[in-house]
């Protein structure tokens, strides 16, 4: 986002929700994978509760099992049973259809709203806005880019007659005729791979990491690329950004225009980023920051400091999601959930406890705690770890691991992993560690 630091692209909406809200700058995902993630924040548990850390299960013939898996409700119904609307607009991703189907409403509590990603979502939550509302609600507006970005990868590798192929061509040129006089954007500062790094980061730099999905498919490419096709895949990312600010938009005129700003709280965040060339890699899935730590923007009523950054509270928004809309309806928290309210932070209170926050992979575990990041990865029979300073190498550059002035901090981390993953009884994490 622009109001996060970005030179090169132009995000007018999201910075009017920073503007006036709280931006929350350690926010990270359950895990930087679409589906996974988006079980973690519709249910409030994290992903290895489910059966399948990735499992998409998109096949409409799958009926859905988020409630096989879990003992307390998922997010729709804890509101609609407390007597709220509810919808659910755009990509839906985690169990049958890709959209937010009719079917569905029975095992999540939402009402369909759209099934479109793009532009007729956001001309959707407008309309719904302008209704007659009888009851509070509570909508999930869905917006699937800058994922389009996935796409991109192919290009220039695979038949050239092909019609998808093509396709894509087609579309990468619309994009610049729509965009025709933004510059193309530098390489990051962290492109080139991480000092005294694993094995496991080359072999999945080239795409050799089994179940890793997309980015196995990718890996064999991307690391081929030029410099300027890197610039261009990170000139795509971000009019990708654009297009959906835009989108954002459209929503916010919406409730504005409907006379709901002054009494409806926003959250805007996101199940997961793009390595956007950092490391020189693609897609998602690592526990680089660029994969794993994703945006996180509370604005509306009760909102004190308007426009500040936090940087305190370490926050996994797949479990703590749940309990802050909870918290802001007065809805009570539904016993078993794991997750915290963060409500207080957004006022600004100092009542946040948590020291560290976790996420996972099907090839990994991370650990961030206030200053440093563990993570450690899996293959066959094996583990590799990395241990960050994020104080003072947020790029990720160095991996202190191997560095035995750091020793003590290493073996601190594992411990405090090893202790979340007995409690969280997460058998495959437990295992990844005793890989070491």
């Amino acid at each position: 986002m622009s109001c996060a630091g970005e030179e090169f692209l132009s995000t007018p909406n999201m910075d009017k929700l920073a503007a006036s809200g709280v931006r929350f700058e350690n926010a990270y995902c359950a895990n930087p994978v679409c589906v996974p993630s988006r079980y973690s924040m519709i249910t409030g548990y994290m992903p290895h509760v489910f059966d399948g850390l990735e499992s998409n299960r998109k096949t409409t013939n799958v009926k859905p099992l988020v409630n096989d898996y879990i003992t307390t409700l998922p997010m729709g119904w804890i509101f609609r049973n407390a007597g709220y609307e509810t919808v659910y607009g755009g990509k839906f991703h985690v169990e049958g259809s890709w959209g937010f189907t009719q079917e569905k409403e029975e095992a999540f509590g939402f009402t369909p709203l759209s099934g479109d990603a793009k532009e007729i979502l956001a001309q959707d939550c407008s309309g719904f806005f302008k209704r007659d509302h009888e009851k509070p609600f509570l909508m999930w507006a869905s917006f699937i880019n800058p994922h389009d970005i996935c796409k991109f990868p192919f290009m220039g590798y695979v038949d050239m007659e092909h019609p998808y192929t093509q396709k894509l061509h087609k579309g990468l040129q619309d994009l610049h005729q729509q965009f025709p006089d933004e510059p193309l954007p530098p390489l990051p500062a962290n492109f080139e791979p991480t000092l005294d790094d694993i094995d496991w980061i080359e072999h999945f730099h080239q795409g050799e990491i089994d179940g890793t999905g997309l980015n196995a498919v990718f890996g064999s490419h991307a690391h081929t690329w030029s410099n300027d096709l890197w610039q261009e895949y990170r000139w795509a990312y971000r009019r990708y950004m654009e297009e959906v600010d835009a989108q954002i938009g459209i929503l916010l005129d919406g409730l504005r225009e409907a006379g709901l700003e002054e009494n409806t709280i926003i959250i805007f965040t996101s199940d997961h980023g793009d390595h956007d060339g950092a490391h020189g890699l693609t897609m998602k899935r690592s526990f680089y920051e660029e994969s794993v730590n994703i945006p996180l923007i509370v604005c509306g009523p009760g909102v004190k400091n308007r426009g500040s950054v936090n940087t305190s509270g370490l926050i996994n928004n797949g479990i703590d999601l749940i309990p802050t809309l909870c918290d802001y309806a007065g809805i009570e928290i539904p016993e078993g959930l794991k997750g915290e309210s963060f409500r207080g932070l957004v006022e600004g209170l100092d009542n946040w406890k948590r020291d560290y926050v976790v996420s996972q992979t099907n090839t990994g575990r991370m650990l961030r705690t206030a200053r440093y990041k563990y993570n450690v990865y899996f293959k066959d029979g094996k583990s590799g770890e990395q241990l960050f300073d994020m104080e003072n190498d947020r790029l990720e550059k160095f991996n202190l691991a191997n560095d035995a002035r750091y020793k003590e901090i290493l073996t601190e981390h594992q411990d405090k992993l090893k202790q979340w993953l007995i409690e969280n009884r997460d058998t495959n994490g437990l295992r990844y560690l005793a890989g070491i």
